[in-house]
Protein backbone atom coordinates (compact mmCIF):
# COMPACT_ATOMS: atom_id res chain seq x y z
CA UNK A 1 0.00 0.00 0.00
CA UNK A 2 1.46 3.77 -0.80
CA UNK A 3 1.86 5.81 2.05
CA UNK A 4 2.12 9.81 2.42
CA UNK A 5 5.66 9.28 2.95
CA UNK A 6 6.41 6.73 -0.59
CA UNK A 7 4.55 10.06 -2.25
CA UNK A 8 6.80 13.00 -0.31
CA UNK A 9 9.89 10.49 -1.18
CA UNK A 10 9.48 9.74 -4.56
CA UNK A 11 8.77 13.80 -5.29
CA UNK A 12 11.97 14.59 -3.23
CA UNK A 13 14.13 12.25 -5.68
CA UNK A 14 12.49 13.49 -9.01
CA UNK A 15 12.80 17.30 -7.62
CA UNK A 16 16.39 16.48 -6.93
CA UNK A 17 17.29 14.49 -10.23
CA UNK A 18 16.33 17.91 -12.04
CA UNK A 19 18.85 19.98 -9.54
CA UNK A 20 15.84 21.25 -7.43
CA UNK A 21 15.35 21.63 -3.56
CA UNK A 22 11.78 21.43 -1.80
CA UNK A 23 11.87 25.10 -1.61
CA UNK A 24 13.29 25.59 -5.37
CA UNK A 25 10.19 22.78 -6.80
CA UNK A 26 7.71 24.64 -4.90
CA UNK A 27 8.86 28.36 -6.12
CA UNK A 28 8.71 26.71 -9.77
CA UNK A 29 5.15 25.61 -9.06
CA UNK A 30 3.99 28.96 -8.17
CA UNK A 31 3.43 27.75 -4.46
CA UNK A 32 4.41 29.15 -1.26
CA UNK A 33 8.57 27.98 -1.31
CA UNK A 34 7.75 26.47 2.54
CA UNK A 35 5.11 24.03 0.44
CA UNK A 36 7.37 20.96 0.39
CA UNK A 37 9.14 21.64 3.72
CA UNK A 38 9.64 18.31 5.67
CA UNK A 39 7.72 20.69 8.98
CA UNK A 40 4.68 21.09 6.36
CA UNK A 41 4.69 17.33 5.99
CA UNK A 42 3.49 16.60 9.29
CA UNK A 43 -0.22 16.79 10.67
CA UNK A 44 -0.90 17.49 13.94
CA UNK A 45 -3.40 15.62 16.15
CA UNK A 46 -5.45 16.36 19.19
CA UNK A 47 -3.17 13.70 21.15
CA UNK A 48 -0.12 15.73 20.13
CA UNK A 49 0.91 12.83 17.74
CA UNK A 50 2.40 13.65 14.72
CA UNK A 51 1.56 11.38 11.21
CA UNK A 52 2.92 12.23 7.36
CA UNK A 53 0.05 13.99 5.72
CA UNK A 54 -1.17 13.56 2.18
CA UNK A 55 -0.16 16.31 -0.27
CA UNK A 56 -3.03 18.11 -1.69
CA UNK A 57 -3.81 17.07 -4.82
CA UNK A 58 -3.39 20.16 -6.66
CA UNK A 59 -0.32 20.97 -5.42
CA UNK A 60 1.15 17.46 -6.39
CA UNK A 61 -0.04 18.19 -9.99
CA UNK A 62 1.42 21.70 -10.38
CA UNK A 63 4.95 19.99 -8.72
CA UNK A 64 4.44 17.11 -11.62
CA UNK A 65 3.61 19.88 -14.11
CA UNK A 66 7.36 21.56 -13.11
CA UNK A 67 8.81 18.40 -13.50
CA UNK A 68 7.50 17.37 -16.70
CA UNK A 69 6.46 14.18 -15.28
CA UNK A 70 2.53 12.66 -16.14
CA UNK A 71 0.21 11.59 -12.92
CA UNK A 72 0.15 8.49 -14.22
CA UNK A 73 3.98 7.96 -14.48
CA UNK A 74 4.71 9.20 -11.11
CA UNK A 75 1.80 6.63 -9.85
CA UNK A 76 3.78 3.78 -12.14
CA UNK A 77 6.55 4.87 -10.57
CA UNK A 78 5.23 4.52 -6.77
CA UNK A 79 2.95 1.21 -7.34
CA UNK A 80 4.81 0.07 -10.22
CA UNK A 81 6.26 -3.78 -9.76
CA UNK A 82 9.24 -3.94 -7.89
CA UNK A 83 8.27 -1.21 -5.98
CA UNK A 84 10.85 -0.91 -2.72
CA UNK A 85 13.44 -3.82 -4.37
CA UNK A 86 15.92 -2.74 -7.03
CA UNK A 87 15.18 1.21 -6.45
CA UNK A 88 17.94 3.24 -5.84
CA UNK A 89 18.06 4.15 -2.39
CA UNK A 90 17.52 7.23 -1.01
CA UNK A 91 19.28 9.50 1.01
CA UNK A 92 18.25 12.29 3.36
CA UNK A 93 21.03 15.00 4.23
CA UNK A 94 21.47 18.44 4.86
CA UNK A 95 21.52 21.02 1.72
CA UNK A 96 22.17 24.95 1.16
CA UNK A 97 22.15 27.10 -2.00
CA UNK A 98 25.87 27.99 -2.40
CA UNK A 99 24.69 31.89 -1.98
CA UNK A 100 24.31 30.74 1.72
CA UNK A 101 27.34 29.34 2.58
CA UNK A 102 29.60 32.87 3.17
CA UNK A 103 27.18 32.86 6.88
CA UNK A 104 29.00 31.36 9.86
CA UNK A 105 28.20 28.47 11.99
CA UNK A 106 27.34 26.34 9.21
CA UNK A 107 30.43 23.97 10.15
CA UNK A 108 32.11 22.80 13.53
CA UNK A 109 35.59 22.29 13.77
CA UNK A 110 35.93 19.07 11.87
CA UNK A 111 33.88 20.46 8.61
CA UNK A 112 31.14 19.09 8.85
CA UNK A 113 27.91 20.64 8.31
CA UNK A 114 25.96 22.05 11.49
CA UNK A 115 23.54 24.26 12.83
CA UNK A 116 19.97 25.16 12.06
CA UNK A 117 20.70 26.65 8.96
CA UNK A 118 20.85 23.66 7.09
CA UNK A 119 17.70 22.65 4.77
CA UNK A 120 16.67 18.93 4.30
CA UNK A 121 17.15 17.68 0.78
CA UNK A 122 16.32 14.32 -0.45
CA UNK A 123 19.03 12.25 -3.17
CA UNK A 124 17.87 9.97 -5.19
CA UNK A 125 20.93 7.06 -4.15
CA UNK A 126 23.01 6.02 -1.38
CA UNK A 127 25.58 8.26 0.26
CA UNK A 128 28.16 7.07 3.28
CA UNK A 129 29.42 9.77 5.50
CA UNK A 130 28.67 13.49 6.76
CA UNK A 131 27.68 14.46 2.67
CA UNK A 132 26.07 17.96 2.23
CA UNK A 133 24.34 19.28 -1.22
CA UNK A 134 24.90 22.54 -2.31
CA UNK A 135 22.14 23.78 -4.71
CA UNK A 136 24.01 26.30 -7.16
CA UNK A 137 21.70 29.27 -7.48
CA UNK A 138 24.18 31.74 -9.91
CA UNK A 139 24.53 31.33 -13.77
CA UNK A 140 28.35 31.98 -13.09
CA UNK A 141 29.64 28.60 -13.42
CA UNK A 142 27.74 28.16 -16.70
CA UNK A 143 28.39 26.05 -18.88
CA UNK A 144 29.97 23.50 -16.80
CA UNK A 145 27.37 23.91 -13.82
CA UNK A 146 23.90 25.25 -15.04
CA UNK A 147 21.76 27.12 -12.31
CA UNK A 148 19.24 24.80 -10.58
CA UNK A 149 21.72 21.61 -10.56
CA UNK A 150 23.04 20.62 -6.97
CA UNK A 151 26.25 19.46 -6.36
CA UNK A 152 27.14 16.44 -3.49
CA UNK A 153 29.97 17.44 -1.20
CA UNK A 154 32.23 14.65 1.30
CA UNK A 155 34.03 16.86 3.80
CA UNK A 156 35.59 13.49 4.82
CA UNK A 157 37.17 12.72 1.43
CA UNK A 158 40.63 13.81 0.75
CA UNK A 159 40.76 16.29 -2.10
CA UNK A 160 43.57 15.27 -4.42
CA UNK A 161 44.94 17.70 -7.56
CA UNK A 162 42.79 17.85 -9.93
CA UNK A 163 39.80 17.01 -7.93
CA UNK A 164 36.30 18.85 -8.38
CA UNK A 165 35.73 20.96 -5.15
CA UNK A 166 34.75 23.62 -2.72
CA UNK A 167 36.64 26.11 -1.41
CA UNK A 168 35.39 27.80 1.90
CA UNK A 169 37.42 30.50 3.07
CA UNK A 170 36.16 33.61 5.61
CA UNK A 171 35.32 36.76 3.79
CA UNK A 172 35.32 35.57 -0.10
CA UNK A 173 32.44 33.93 -1.92
CA UNK A 174 32.42 29.85 -1.90
CA UNK A 175 34.45 29.10 -4.83
CA UNK A 176 33.53 26.00 -6.94
CA UNK A 177 36.28 24.84 -9.25
CA UNK A 178 39.35 22.52 -9.62
CA UNK A 179 41.98 21.84 -7.29
CA UNK A 180 45.71 22.69 -8.23
CA UNK A 181 49.02 22.67 -6.74
CA UNK A 182 50.99 26.26 -7.38
CA UNK A 183 53.86 24.64 -6.24
CA UNK A 184 53.86 22.54 -9.23
CA UNK A 185 52.70 24.88 -11.80
CA UNK A 186 55.02 27.58 -11.05
CA UNK A 187 58.61 25.85 -9.69
CA UNK A 188 58.02 22.64 -12.31
CA UNK A 189 58.11 20.17 -9.52
CA UNK A 190 55.95 16.80 -8.98
CA UNK A 191 52.81 17.19 -7.49
CA UNK A 192 51.94 17.79 -4.07
CA UNK A 193 50.23 14.76 -2.21
CA UNK A 194 46.79 15.00 -1.28
CA UNK A 195 45.41 18.17 0.57
CA UNK A 196 44.01 17.39 3.79
CA UNK A 197 40.56 17.20 4.59
CA UNK A 198 41.23 20.45 7.03
CA UNK A 199 43.23 23.76 6.63
CA UNK A 200 41.67 24.83 9.38
CA UNK A 201 44.19 26.43 12.25
CA UNK A 202 42.15 24.26 14.59
CA UNK A 203 44.19 21.21 13.13
CA UNK A 204 47.76 22.42 12.72
CA UNK A 205 49.07 18.77 11.95
CA UNK A 206 47.23 18.92 8.68
CA UNK A 207 48.20 21.97 7.69
CA UNK A 208 50.92 20.56 4.79
CA UNK A 209 54.38 21.83 3.93
CA UNK A 210 54.13 25.74 4.21
CA UNK A 211 57.26 25.76 2.50
CA UNK A 212 55.10 25.78 -0.99
CA UNK A 213 54.35 29.34 -0.77
CA UNK A 214 54.76 31.09 -4.73
CA UNK A 215 54.09 34.79 -5.44
CA UNK A 216 50.84 33.81 -6.35
CA UNK A 217 49.70 32.70 -2.57
CA UNK A 218 50.00 29.32 -0.40
CA UNK A 219 51.04 25.99 -1.97
CA UNK A 220 47.61 24.93 -2.95
CA UNK A 221 44.93 26.61 -5.08
CA UNK A 222 41.59 26.04 -6.79
CA UNK A 223 40.68 27.39 -10.45
CA UNK A 224 36.99 28.34 -10.45
CA UNK A 225 34.83 26.88 -12.73
CA UNK A 226 33.33 30.35 -13.80
CA UNK A 227 37.17 30.75 -16.04
CA UNK A 228 36.90 27.25 -17.72
CA UNK A 229 35.88 28.97 -20.98
CA UNK A 230 39.16 30.83 -21.08
CA UNK A 231 41.53 28.49 -19.39
CA UNK A 232 40.96 24.65 -17.80
CA UNK A 233 42.49 21.66 -17.85
CA UNK A 234 44.54 19.40 -21.09
CA UNK A 235 43.87 15.89 -20.95
CA UNK A 236 46.45 14.84 -18.80
CA UNK A 237 44.50 16.81 -16.26
CA UNK A 238 47.27 19.56 -16.18
CA UNK A 239 45.74 23.18 -15.89
CA UNK A 240 46.57 25.78 -18.38
CA UNK A 241 45.75 29.31 -18.94
CA UNK A 242 44.35 32.05 -16.66
CA UNK A 243 46.77 31.53 -13.93
CA UNK A 244 46.01 34.56 -12.34
CA UNK A 245 42.47 33.88 -11.62
CA UNK A 246 43.69 31.12 -9.67
CA UNK A 247 41.96 31.37 -5.52
CA UNK A 248 44.95 29.99 -3.24
CA UNK A 249 43.67 28.46 -0.02
CA UNK A 250 45.22 30.16 2.92
CA UNK A 251 46.02 27.20 4.67
CA UNK A 252 46.69 27.07 8.67
CA UNK A 253 43.34 29.83 8.62
CA UNK A 254 40.46 29.36 10.81
CA UNK A 255 37.41 28.43 8.53
CA UNK A 256 39.10 27.67 5.78
CA UNK A 257 37.71 23.96 4.21
CA UNK A 258 38.58 22.58 1.07
CA UNK A 259 35.61 20.08 0.58
CA UNK A 260 35.97 16.86 -2.48
CA UNK A 261 32.98 17.35 -4.97
CA UNK A 262 31.53 14.11 -6.14
CA UNK A 263 28.63 14.29 -7.74
CA UNK A 264 26.60 16.58 -9.77
CA UNK A 265 22.74 16.86 -10.88
CA UNK A 266 21.99 19.09 -14.14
Amino acid sequence: MISPADVWEALDALALEQGLTPSGLARAAGLDPTTFNPSRRISPHADGRGDMRWMALPTLLRALDVLKISPAQFIQGLDGAGRGAGQASVTRLRGLPLSRLQGGGLFNSAGHPTGVQWEDVTLPCAISGDAYAVRVDTDALEPLLREGSSLVVMPDMPPRRSDRVLLLQPGIQPVVGILVDNTARHRGVAPAPALPVSASASHPQSTGDMSGRTAEGLRWGVLPYKNSQAGGEDVQGNVCGMEETVVPVQEGKSGVWVHRIVMATF
